[in-house]
Formats: C-alpha cells, structure tokens, sequence
C-alpha cells in the first residue's frame, strides 16, 4: 500500500456562503497492483472527534486495525477525508457554517475534485487516469448521516455504506414534540458533549466519558488509551443536526441506489434492523450487524468481518445499480418534509 495525502480545493460551489476559499484535506491508499479496467474506490469519512485517520488506525504492539491496509490488500483504493471544519480541512472563521448541509455539499466539491483527478491520470503516482471508476461512499457515525445527506442531494457516489448511523431515536436524543422541540432537544444535548468549548463552535471532544458506548466496558486499556488520546478539531454543528431526530431521515428517504447499513451489536441504535425502513427510495438495502460490537468498528475484535462484508458487497455494485449523478432531487437545497416513519412518533 501506498499513502499519499491529498488538497482537494473545492470549487466556489461547494463553499458556505462568505467562508473564502476552502480545502479538504484527504489521504489516497492505493494498492501495489490496481485493476483500471474495474477500478473500485471507497471515499471514506470519519465520525465526530475522529480524522481522517481512523480508516489507519496504528497501534503499538498492535497489528491489523487498518481498514486501509485491509481494504488495499483486496484491490481498493481507499480515499478517506476530513470534513469541512474538520482536521486538516479548510476551517470557516464562523462555525455556524459548517451545518450538515455545508459538510455535504463540501463532501460533494471534493468528490468532483477526486472524479477528475482520477479521469486526468494526476491524483497519485502509478494511477494511470481511469475514464470510469465505481466510487463508493463509506461514513462512520457522523460521518455514516454526511454521505446521506451527500447522497440524497447530488447523487455523488454509484452506492454509499452507512456505519454506525442512525435516522431514529437513539439513547442520547430521544423525540419529543414537534420539530422545533427536537432541534432544541438536539442543541441540548449537542452541548453535553463540548461543555466550555461550545461557544467557540469548533473544539476537541474528548471521548474519556464516551468509551463505554465507543469501545466497549471491557476494551482493552491500551485500545482506550490510544483513542483517547487522539482526538481532531471538529466543529459543534453537525452535532446538533446528527442528534436533531427526523432531520437526516427526510434525507435518507430520497437515497436513491443502492445503501450497506451496519451496526455493531451495542451500537447507538435502538433497532437497527429497522433502519432500512428509512431507505424508502432504494431497492438496494443491504443490513448488516457485527456481533459483540460496540459504536467504533474499527476498534473492535471483529473489526475484518465488517471490512470483508463491506468488501464483498462493494464488489457487487454495478453501473446499472447506481443512481443518476446530480441527486434524485437534482440537487435541491432541502427534502420537500422531514417525514418521520411510525418506528419514531
């Protein structure tokens, strides 16, 4: 395997409103010997208080936490990325700015970037340029509800593998009332995870008083230490609009292809064999639930089984299955109703 990182300027397009000119920071893995005639690329996005790196995990001590390296082993090349306002990404002065939205249509610019570089023969060292690759976007937690919103808003990828994600209730932000009372329920508790860093907009979460939902009671104590220690600038408003119950399941309704939706057996959603439920608009779903796993995959002792599963399923998207580019809505601002389906009243 061979890691490159990457600037991927967005165009104007893909820029908040007033936020001057913006990058997304990522890193290419490219196997030793790649396939152009199938070539097969999965762009990757971390969950919140995570970078880029956690698609590489490196352990002391510890082999095999790479999803990268297992996934270039198998012939993908593995694009992961910082969100806008994330890591090493482009940050705007005014935190607002990086709503759901702005991170999706972000996502997107540089989704454009990575077509074109990958058509031009220029995004990295022994990538001749390849006139069509399937390009799969995968998210974890946070990361799982941006390439929904990307998906459901410009149709970027030919399928998109949701990790960790839910569109219904969860433990930390149950529904109550009408939409507005959500919002207010979700900042609520979008403040619980930053305390004194909440007025800046942007901070580093730490994850100490999360592990026994992140890893697990029993992880090991260097794993906890490890991810502990690790944690990357994101800002406060995804936060908000992930715990913001109803907000991501009117996007979901409109992804249109085909969608992989995994949990871990202890992960943040209540029923995750309900999730598909959501997909109203794919005739594609593919569930999958990892056995004695908590939120973190990566993390976890079966951590190959969902790579392999990923894998597998990755391998059977066609061009047919794809949706067409653009998004089923064309690319429309807003779904037309936050639509809660029955499982959430």
């Amino acid at each position: 395997m061979t890691s490159l990182d990457l600037t991927l300027h967005l165009p104007a397009s893909a820029i908040p409103e007033g936020a001057g000119e913006l990058a997304i920071a990522a890193t290419a893995h490219v196997p030793a010997e790649v396939d152009e005639q199938d070539l097969r690329v999965l762009v990757c996005w971390p969950g919140g208080s995570y970078g880029r790196d956690y698609w590489d995990i490196r352990l002391p001590g510890r082999d095999g936490y790479s999803f990268a390296e297992h996934m270039t082993t198998l012939g993908f090349v593995v694009i992961a990325a910082d969100p806008l306002g994330v890591g090493d990404s482009g940050r705007p002065q005014d935190g607002t700015l990086c709503s759901y939205e702005a991170l999706a249509d972000a996502a997107e610019g540089a989704t454009q970037v990575l077509r074109e570089r990958l058509s031009e023969g220029t995004l990295a060292d022994g990538l001749a340029p390849v006139g069509s690759a399937t390009i799969i976007g995968v998210g974890h937690s946070i990361g799982g509800g941006l390439v929904v919103l990307q998906q459901a808003r410009w149709g970027s990828y030919d399928a998109i593998a949701v990790l960790g994600y839910t569109h219904g209730a969860k433990a930390r932000a149950v529904p109550s009332g009408d939409d507005a009372a959500r919002r207010a329920t979700a900042v609520e508790q979008a403040k619980g995870f930053w305390g004194d860093q909440w007025e800046a907009r942007y901070g580093v979460v730490d994850k100490a008083p999360h592990q026994n939902w992140l890893n697990g009671p029993d992880a090991p104590a260097d794993i906890v230490a490890a991810d502990n220690a690790n944690g990357v600038v994101w800002a406060a408003e995804p936060y908000i609009d992930a715990l913001h119950v109803g907000l991501t399941a009117a996007y979901a309704a409109r992804v249109a292809g085909p969608v992989l939706v995994a949990f871990g057996e202890f992960d943040i959603a209540e029923r995750p064999r309900d999730e598909a439920a959501f997909y109203e608009r794919s005739d594609d779903i593919t569930l999958s639930v990892l056995a004695g796993s908590y939120h973190c995959h990566n993390f976890q002792d079966g951590r190959a089984r969902l790579w392999d599963r990923l894998a597998a399923w990755a391998r059977g998207i066609t061009a047919a299955s794809a949706p067409q580019r653009g998004g089923p809505e064309r690319g429309d601002a807003a779904p037309r109703e936050q639509k809660l389906p029955a499982m959430i009243d």
